[in-house]
């Protein structure tokens, strides 16, 4: 990148969409860009009630959420919008560590509360990318994460989900809650971040 790109990414970073984690600051830019859930899918019929009951209850232990982010209004395909983000997302991602571009099979140290949160990039789409923590990232191994750019009603919308094995202390409601609120915010953040890049056309 030039000069001039250099200069407005770090403008970027020291701005509103700065690289932040775990605070109220963070919590309200998720809450504030989240668009409405995806709706549940639909029960099962009756005849299907223990298998229903056995889901349930495995449902309940994995880790998981689900996530969009209205960033901005956009005329240009997802795809277009994917290519450009990924030459810059060391400077949109809102965790420290992120190269320039991901590329699939890539391992790469995310530095949040620890020095190193070790994550592999699984895939690479034409609009998305999956992260997959490894032992000794601070949320527990066996997590994937899938980020995602698509356009809806004329809006660019950043979709995030997530799925896994819950770590120890996820496993209370009240650490589980404010981890779902972190990662709300968290992503929130990543979501401005783009749209202060889109306002000079790199995203």
């Amino acid at each position: 990148m030039n000069e001039e790109i250099h200069k407005i990414m770090r403008d970027i970073n020291g701005g509103m969409g700065k690289r932040v984690a775990g605070t109220a600051v963070t919590a309200a830019l998720g809450a504030a860009l989240l668009l409405p859930a995806v709706p549940a899918s639909a029960a099962p019929a009756a005849g299907a009630q223990n298998a229903a009951a056995t889901t349930a209850v495995a449902a309940k232990a994995d880790y998981k959420y689900h996530f969009t982010y209205r960033v901005i209004r956009k005329t240009t395909p997802a795809e277009v919008s994917f290519k450009k983000m990924n030459k810059i997302m060391n400077g949109v991602f809102p965790i420290k560590g992120m190269p320039k571009t991901v590329k699939q099979g890539q391992k790469i140290c995310l530095k949040m509360v620890k020095d190193c949160n070790p994550v592999k990039v699984t895939k690479v789409g034409k609009t998305y990318f999956t992260l997959k923590s490894l032992p000794g990232h601070l949320e527990g191994a066996g997590k994937n994460i899938t980020f995602k750019l698509v356009k809806r009603n004329g809006y660019l919308v950043l979709d995030v989900t997530a799925s896994g094995p819950k770590a120890v202390w996820q496993k209370h409601p009240l650490t589980e809650k404010g981890n779902r609120l972190f990662a709300k915010g968290m992503w929130g953040a990543y979501a401005v971040n783009l749209a202060k890049a889109a306002e000079y056309n790199l995203v």
